[in-house]
């Protein structure tokens, strides 16, 4: 894994903005047609899934975000963007986030992560996968 070139680099931490405001905006259709390319695989801790089509992105982002609105949430923060260029058009990233909730003064202290592994398409990175992240961590891209 290298260091990824600094358009790449610009273009996946776009990727993650775009992500988060559609997120903040309920807008799931936009996730799902411009963030995300499906199918997308999905790697949790004790079991693999795949999420096929456009439709299936937006009924689980949909139903995670009616949970979190039901416990008070407002929105979140891009905190930072970790990655490396894998070669190939692949890049692994690691997007860390703020959560921020109503009804619980400590919320948006606390930073929360999600993992991804990103295609470059001619029409631009998009996510292919998410890989389940426990905590943050920094990705250290190691020279070749």
């Amino acid at each position: 894994m290298t260091t990824p070139p600094p358009d790449d680099a610009r273009q996946i931490e776009a990727l993650f903005q775009r992500y988060i405001e559609a997120w903040n905006a309920k807008d799931f259709a936009c996730i799902a047609n411009e963030v995300y390319r499906p199918p997308v695989y999905v790697f949790e801790a004790e079991t693999t899934s795949t999420l096929p089509t456009p439709d299936a992105i937006v009924t689980l982002l949909s139903g995670l975000r009616a949970e979190l609105d039901k416990a008070g949430f407002t929105h979140s923060e891009l905190a930072h963007v970790s990655h490396c260029d894998l070669g190939g058009g692949l890049m692994f990233a690691s997007f860390h986030y703020r959560r921020f909730n109503a009804r619980d003064p400590a919320a948006g202290k606390e930073v929360l992560s999600s993992a991804y592994i990103a295609r470059r398409h001619p029409d631009g990175w998009r996510l292919v996968a998410h890989v389940f992240q426990a905590q943050p961590g920094e990705l250290r891209c190691l020279p070749t």
